[in-house]
């Protein structure tokens, strides 16, 4: 697995806001999901969790892994680095790595709580390596706060190097790309960090290497003209496709019962007033959202840097569930971000791009294969520790067809 700086990414992010430029259509023929048919041997393999920041934890204050989602998680670690060696897995956590605020300074009355959130996932990833990205909880509040909560993330993570790695580095907007063997690249992008380098240039360049966001999103570009042969899967914290609530799906229950999305206990009914609460997220008035105005203008600056088959997939926490998507280019898109919570998902009938989506606890696997292949495998986990395959498929049949910069992809 090699790591390098690739470069800068978006002043398009919020640049995008002005343009008219149509997303790419997610509409596109069924797909079932099917094993890749051909005898490969598996030589990389790539864990996929998000919004892990929730765990349980051990009672009298231990490193004893108890939360039976990291549990499973580490188990298939293990089985995978036996066979494949250490340095040939790796486990990304895609963002909202603790629970809800962010990693606060020395001294704050929730800061161990904090490191040992983190301890459990660096753990649940032994002995494979580990990449952190951001999440929006990470980052507490966009600002001056919100800032020195992922400083003081990055430093944290930092203690744990090599084997971990914090991508991009905390508060910085990326790209860093990381390969895994000849065929599969990831990409690495934080775009609350691209609103605040738009907002704090020079605090920005002066942590991130010297880095601004003009380069970033060159550099970004670039990664998609030069593959070098490789899949590409972009990694990300927010889903540019979802059939969950931030893409805003919601039901009857929202209506009537909104209170119910804070505590679950809160079965008031509140007839019409309620809407409000569904009807604004909707609306985007929420920035988390996939329908407010800056949500929007990410997915469409990174469109706007993408090829027509590179990246050949997009990945993302977010959502607590677990959806796979396939678009009509044949571009894939994952949501693994039920890594301690699950949510609703939106019925598949509704949503034509999805083939798989489950509000259930677990994360994916990301296998690369001798001859170019890829094959997912998503694991439901549920409370009780019980496990369940949920799908097998084949992402790609072998490497992308050609070098260049229109790179053709064999995929199903």
């Amino acid at each position: 697995m090699r790591a390098r700086r690739a470069g800068p990414l978006l002043v398009a992010l919020l640049a995008g806001l002005g343009c008219s430029s149509p997303v790419r259509t997610v509409i596109g023929e069924p797909v079932p999901p099917r094993a890749c048919e051909a005898p490969a041997r598996v030589t990389h393999s790539v864990f996929l969790i998000g919004d892990a920041g929730a765990p349980a934890l051990a009672e009298d204050g231990s490193r004893e892994l108890v939360d039976p989602i990291l549990r499973s998680l580490h188990a298939k670690v293990g089985v995978r680095a036996s066979a494949l060696g250490a340095d040939n897995v790796g486990v990304v956590f895609l963002g909202d790595n603790v629970y809800w605020d962010g990693l606060p300074r020395e001294g704050h009355p929730k800061r161990r709580r904090g490191e040992r959130i983190l301890e459990a996932q660096i753990d649940a990833s032994a002995p494979g390596r580990a990449i952190f990205l951001m999440g929006n909880h990470d980052w507490h509040i966009e600002g001056e706060e919100g800032w020195e909560r992922v400083l003081e993330q990055r430093r944290f993570l930092q203690r744990f190097e090599p084997r971990v790695r914090n991508l991009p580095p905390g508060g910085c907007t990326g790209p860093y790309d990381v390969d895994f063997g000849p065929y599969l690249r990831f990409v690495f992008i934080d775009a609350i960090a691209f609103n605040y380098a738009v907002d704090h240039p020079e605090v920005h360049k002066a942590a991130c290497s010297g880095r601004t966001v003009d380069e970033a999103f060159f550099d970004f570009a670039a990664e998609f003209d030069h593959p070098e042969g490789r899949h590409v899967a972009l990694a990300l914290h927010h889903p540019l496709l979802t059939a969950g609530p931030h893409g805003g799906h919601f039901g009857w229950k929202q209506h009537l019962f909104p209170l119910t999305d804070f505590w679950p206990w809160a079965w008031f009914p509140l007839p019409v007033i309620g809407s409000v609460y569904p009807v604004s997220r909707q609306l985007g008035v929420t920035g988390t959202d996939r329908a407010s105005e800056p949500y929007e203008a990410w997915v469409r600056a990174i469109y706007r840097a993408s090829r027509p088959t590179v990246p050949s997939i997009y990945l993302a926490g977010h959502e607590h569930s677990l959806q796979v998507h396939r678009d009509g280019v044949g571009v894939y898109y994952l949501v693994s971000g039920s890594g301690s919570k699950k949510d609703r998902v939106v019925d598949e009938r509704k949503m034509e791009s999805i083939m798989l989506a489950a509000a259930r606890h677990g994360f994916m696997r990301l296998d690369a294969r001798s001859d170019g292949s890829l094959e997912l495998d998503v694991l439901a986990v549920d409370r009780d520790g019980s496990e369940e395959l949920l799908m097998r498929h084949c992402l790609a049949d072998g490497p992308p067809a050609t070098r260049g910069r229109w790179a053709e992809r064999v995929s199903h």
